[in-house]
């Protein structure tokens, strides 16, 4: 008989029970998940608000005899409160299991379970990691995961000691693992760091324990992956023959050769002009494109990302990246840890959050329901060397002035998305420098849809109208002109949109994809040819659509050269960094990438980059992949 796991390791008394665990956003209750087990059944319902996404979805598992699971299946709940049809569900039949038409053998000391569950199952899953020989068990149907204990303290609450073990639990060939916290009867007490974390309610003032826990070992981990992945090389680098891409002639410079010392570029030149130091380390780049590392000017950053999201990032080529939402500790650490050359990663520039107190809000601390707390946090950003302050959906109207005006004062840029109530023209003319998502520019020609017939979010607005949207009317011309005028800059993450990826931020794909696409190409067409500035971001922590947004830009009909621009120049310049970055140019910061094709032909090349500088630390793409259990940039 196959040692599935069984009943004892599935709940926590062997009669009926309900067990309750809280869904915090940063302090603030967003939600619940509720397990209920009895003799033969396990319901986990899992339910929690973010923004207009959040997690609705209930899993049931049904025991055996023998206390065995037999069978499973999650369900979506529904506005009302009941469940929808199965999205996910397997039977184990004999010594198989059957996941739709899929059948598999089991191995002994499989995990059964389902592949989209809820915190529970992370639980369960660790515990029968822990229960079998080197921790490491088959993941049925197919696969493998492995886990480790890597905190086990007693910590206080109130005049009881709690019992908390952190369990990492590596899955694949993945090298970046997710975390769960078990109490001493290997129950959950807490989901790891994240922007919604599931807490048991008793251990919720544990919370900024269990986080600095977790944070020193990510820290440490992030740093001892990128001591190894980082070339060892000497103080001269040297990269010969290679086609310099003159990011601000946007022209092609054949045979240089670029010296770089410490972190910044020596000099610059045709290769029969410059002679080799004897000493340095030298790269023969003969026939390949070297360029300006890029700029990711719409990511965020997590706690995880040290390991994963940032290796993956500089794998792309990009040398900078704007964090535009992230925990205030997690961001300032791994952008002064960066700059300090302890992790291998872009160059972070903060923009700093800042949301209304609604039930909406989006995941953060930085809530500003008066003047005072939206001119305080603007303040606290600043102290900390943040370059610009982001506002969210259901920030109030009236403080959008006031914290302009606080932000213009200390020199701060000011973007986001347009918060309710108000529209684009409205928040330009108040201080917007910048708008993130060009869904916006959709959505702003419906003000009312987002209300009626219910409140809606503009992601799910935008991709119902785009199909209906015309970008040479008259209407969207004027928006266009009136964007060009005040030269205001779209971050316009274009890959979430264009094929249905707007799924990723809870919208789905459109009724008529085909049209929609043609209308957000269109619509770059139009603000390129206006001269509205474009910085090219993706949304998320990897960086593994940036190729993509690229691609969208030449497909609308942007030359190749003046993509690249809008990659490197054009951002530093957004970001008044010009002096320093954006160029290959002596004098300026050693943001490199070498590529094995001709990106200023064939934007796709840009798949191709082999190695990445970032402040004269050079790293090959082969090893940032290795270190992340993976063979492509994709």
């Amino acid at each position: 008989m196959f040692s599935l796991f069984t009943l004892a390791a599935l709940l926590l008394t062997p009669a009926a029970d309900s067990s309750r665990w809280l869904v915090m956003n940063h302090g603030r209750p967003a939600g619940d998940l509720v397990v209920m087990t009895s003799r033969d059944s396990v319901v986990s319902r899992f339910v929690f608000r973010d923004r207009n996404r959040g997690t609705r979805v209930e899993t049931r598992y049904r025991l055996g005899a023998n206390g065995a699971v037999v069978a499973g299946e999650s369900r979506p709940v529904l506005p009302d409160g009941t469940v929808g049809q199965p999205g996910d569900r397997f039977e184990v039949v004999g010594d198989s299991i059957v996941y739709g038409t899929m059948r598999s053998a089991l191995r002994t000391g499989s995990w059964v379970g389902l592949r989209n569950g809820t915190p529970w199952d992370d639980a369960a899953l660790a515990r029968h990691l822990l229960g079998r020989p080197e921790r490491s068990a088959a993941i049925a149907p197919s696969g493998r995961a492995r886990a480790e204990v890597i905190a086990d303290t007693l910590l206080r609450v109130g005049a009881r000691r709690q019992r908390a073990r952190l369990v990492m639990i590596y899955r694949g060939t993945s090298t970046t693992p997710s975390g769960v916290w078990l109490d001493e009867n290997g129950a959950l007490l807490s989901t790891d760091a994240q922007w919604f974390i599931t807490v048991r309610e008793s251990a919720v003032p544990l919370m900024e324990s269990l986080r600095a826990i977790e944070l020193r070992w990510r820290n440490a981990q992030g740093e001892a992956i990128s001591a190894k992945v980082r070339l060892k090389t000497t103080g001269l680098v040297v990269f010969k023959g290679g086609d310099v891409f003159d990011s601000e002639t946007g022209t092609m410079r054949p045979r240089q050769t670029v010296i770089v010392q410490g972190d910044r570029i020596l000099r610059v030149g045709p290769v029969d002009s410059i002679p080799i130091p004897a000493d340095a380390s030298v790269f023969d780049i003969t026939g390949k494109t070297i360029m300006p590392g890029m700029w990711e000017m719409h990511t965020h950053v997590q706690v995880s990302n040290q390991g994963s999201g940032s290796l993956m990032q500089l794998a792309q080529g990009l040398t900078t990246a704007r964090d535009m939402a992230a925990d205030l500790d997690v961001a300032v650490s791994q952008r002064d840890r960066e700059r300090a050359g302890k992790l291998a990663s872009p160059r972070l520039i903060l923009a700093g959050f800042m949301e209304g107190l609604l039930a909406w809000a989006g995941p953060t601390a930085a809530i500003a329901s008066n003047e005072a707390e939206a001119r305080a946090w603007v303040a606290r950003y600043d102290s900390l060397g943040y370059k610009q302050v982001k506002l969210y959906n259901v920030l109030h109207p009236d403080l959008v002035p006031v914290i302009a005006a606080e932000a213009k004062q200390r020199g701060m840029r000011l973007s986001g998305h347009i918060p309710r109530g108000m529209s684009v023209r409205a928040a330009v003319s108040l201080g917007f420098d910048e708008i993130q998502h060009a869904a916006f520019l959709f959505s702003d020609f419906y003000p009312d849809s987002l209300y009626l017939p219910q409140m809606r979010a503009y992601s799910i607005v935008a991709t119902a109208v785009a199909p209906r949207i015309d970008v040479d009317s008259p209407g969207m011309t004027s928006l266009v002109n009136f964007l060009a005028e005040h030269q205001t800059v779209i971050d316009g993450t274009f890959n979430l949109w264009i094929g249905g990826g707007a799924s990723v931020v809870g919208a789905g794909g459109s009724s008529d994809q085909s049209r929609a696409d043609s209308a957000y190409v269109r619509l770059i067409r139009r603000l390129y040819d206006a001269g509205v500035p474009l910085v090219a971001g993706t949304d998320n922590t990897t960086g593994t659509t940036y190729r993509r947004e690229l691609e969208m830009y030449a497909l609308a009909g942007i030359p190749a050269p003046r993509v690249l621009q809008i990659a490197t120049i054009d951002a530093a310049r957004v970001m008044k960094e010009d002096r320093d970055y954006g160029s290959i140019v002596a004098g300026k910061v050693a943001d490199l990438i070498v590529v094995n094709g001709r990106p200023a032909e064939r934007i796709g090349d840009l798949a191709r980059v082999e190695t990445v500088v970032r402040g004269g630390r050079v790293y090959r793409v082969t090893d940032l992949l290795g270190a992340l259990g993976s063979s492509t940039v994709q």
